[in-house]
């Protein structure tokens, strides 16, 4: 039992990791830069990203939802692991709720601008987005940091704790 915790666990802090690293070089590297540049460039190169990103986010954060729930389930004994746990796994829910209900919908309305003549109110818009992705960013990387706490406190527990 307590191997395949190690696994579980290895995959949950590997999976929010990697999605907490997602968002964080996205918001504080990628979004700089796209307002960087002219509109039209920032636009042709936001649809072309979400082209290429789509379908990976979205499998590592449903995943990471995954053997969150495996975790979750495996550390049920002990009351603040478990809790740490649940608080990661309902932020990780947020973000894939923000992303698929708010950024998602935006995405697919930029994908319909011309890059070379978008709308009156795309400032609004990505403004918009903007929050959304603050959101996303900001649990994902407190989901992280909570899994991180809970494998410091995880290995202080009996074994006895977390076997059913």
């Amino acid at each position: 039992m307590q191997n395949s915790i190690r696994v579980i666990r290895i995959f949950t802090l590997l999976l929010s990791g990697l999605i907490a690293g997602t968002f964080f070089y996205g918001t504080f590297c990628v979004l700089p830069a796209f307002f960087d540049v002219p509109i039209d460039i920032h636009l042709a190169f936001r649809k072309t990203l979400m082209q290429h990103n789509k379908f990976l986010v979205m499998l590592l954060v449903v995943l990471a939802i995954c053997f969150h729930s495996a975790y979750l389930f495996m550390i049920r004994k002990n009351k603040l692991a478990w809790s740490l746990c649940l608080l990661a796994l309902l932020l990780t829910v947020l973000s894939l709720l923000v992303t698929r209900f708010g950024s998602v919908p935006l995405n697919l309305l930029m994908k319909t601008w011309n890059p070379a003549a978008p709308p009156s109110n795309e400032a609004t818009i990505l403004g918009k987005w903007n929050v959304y992705n603050a959101i996303r960013t900001a649990s994902s990387i407190t989901s992280f940091v909570l899994l991180l706490a809970l494998a410091e406190i995880l290995p202080s527990a009996k074994p006895s704790t977390t076997s059913p």
